[in-house]
């Protein structure tokens, strides 16, 4: 059904993705400049060598969750973006995407929980210059409470999520918590996981302010009070 979907609506994304039909200036300005931006930026090539160090490492059937070279990138824009100094990461899996993300600033900090899906001596060699920036966690709620006390006042949460395998009533509960103080959430698989998409469109129908960019793949909210509710179907 998702698949049919995709395909029904391509052409509204594309043109929506070209910035046709976007009136506000701010999501004008993410979906073309953030979302779709083709310029290169500093932080490519190293990424680049992660992923194919990550692919190197993995075994055939490893490789099925790693993540393109392409989104990581994406992932690196988001963040350079918004520039977040502490970030959460929910499931992780070789280090790619905990690389770009900490490539943005050596000032940041990365709390993540593993997950089910985690490849752990693959994640350590990808992430082995950066250890002393990432706090590890068995535990989802342990990530989860570590997280929110390393947040300022004024510090916006910034999440990513890339499994959801268990403790999903409490994850949900964090992500409501975290558009309240304008967070900005992303959210990866959303097509291959039944979980992660529920959650997705859970966390949409109770936004009463900011927008949401999704190619039904991944998912990007942003929670700031200032923008109107918006929800835009994109191909990015």
């Amino acid at each position: 059904m998702i698949k049919f979907k995709r395909y029904y609506t391509a052409f509204r994304r594309y043109k929506r993705s070209k910035g046709f039909g976007i009136h506000s200036p701010f999501a004008f300005n993410f979906v073309l400049k953030v979302l779709r931006e083709r310029s290169p930026y500093y932080a490519y090539e190293e990424i680049h060598a992660s992923h194919w160090e990550a692919s190197r490492l993995a075994n055939e059937k490893e490789r099925r969750n790693l993540i393109s070279f392409k989104y990581a990138k994406m992932i690196f824009r988001i963040a350079c973006y918004f520039n977040p100094s502490s970030i959460l990461q929910i499931g992780s899996s070789h280090g790619i995407a905990s690389k770009a993300l900490l490539n943005v600033s050596s000032s940041s900090h990365l709390y993540t929980y593993n997950g089910a899906g985690h490849h752990r001596k693959i994640y350590e060699t990808i992430t082995s210059d950066i250890t002393d920036r990432i706090s590890k966690y068995d535990d989802v709620n342990d990530a989860i409470d570590k997280y929110k006390t390393s947040l300022s006042d004024i510090d916006k949460p910034f999440i990513i999520i890339n499994h959801i395998d268990k403790d999903s009533k409490s994850i949900i509960n964090y992500l409501s918590q975290a558009i309240e103080k304008e967070g900005i959430i992303i959210m990866c698989h959303i097509n291959h996981s039944n979980t992660i998409n529920k959650t997705w469109n859970d966390i949409k129908s109770t936004m009463n302010y900011g927008m949401s960019f999704s190619n039904d793949k991944i998912g990007i909210i942003v929670g700031h009070k200032h923008l109107p509710l918006q929800h835009f179907s994109l191909w990015f």
